[in-house]
């Protein structure tokens, strides 16, 4: 009677399995982050500064056919990677925005943000590699985080933010 019992279950489990297998999926939601792009006029100078500051590694770098003064490879640093473009040809005439709130305040790329245990040690840890501190370790309450903001060597802002919450048990 047990064996007749668990062979009947595992054969439900097996057709729910096919089932829900068959089923199709909105593809829109297997989708996640892969990397964003910068593009530099110098790209050895951007991929060593993400890797002396922020401790970005080359995954892989390459070129691309037709156009032999463009580099390009991926940085990696814990599992979030950048495309560094480096071409001396002007993509754009946007102009990078002078502070944080004025970027806020503009259409298009304004930042790119890193999640941190502890906003206050890489604050102490940025200027002591030299990083000059866009905006020092400050708490926005009504956002629920305290955040810092540096620029890259290409004027790029970068925030490094930590939950207030983090902070409560301190």
């Amino acid at each position: 009677m047990f064996k007749s019992s668990l062979a009947g279950l595992i054969m439900v489990c097996i057709s729910s399995l096919a089932v829900a297998q068959e089923q199709p999926t909105n593809p829109l939601a297997l989708m996640r982050a892969d990397h964003i792009m910068i593009s530099t006029d110098d790209y050895d100078g951007t991929v060593d500064w993400y890797n002396r500051i922020l401790g970005f590694e080359v995954v892989r770098e390459w070129d691309i056919d037709g156009y032999p003064d463009v580099d390009v490879g991926y940085i990696s640093a814990n599992g979030f990677m950048i495309e560094v473009v480096g071409t001396k040809q002007a993509f754009q005439d946007e102009v990078v925005a002078p502070d944080v709130f004025t970027a806020m305040s503009d259409r298009g790329y304004v930042h790119m943000a890193f999640n941190s245990a502890d906003v206050d040690g890489v604050a102490a840890e940025l200027i002591s590699r030299g990083v000059e501190l866009e905006l020092a370790p400050t708490n926005f309450d009504a956002a629920g985080v305290r955040l810092l903001f540096i620029r890259d060597n290409n004027g790029n802002l970068i925030e490094i933010v930590t939950p207030l919450s983090a902070y409560k048990n301190k």
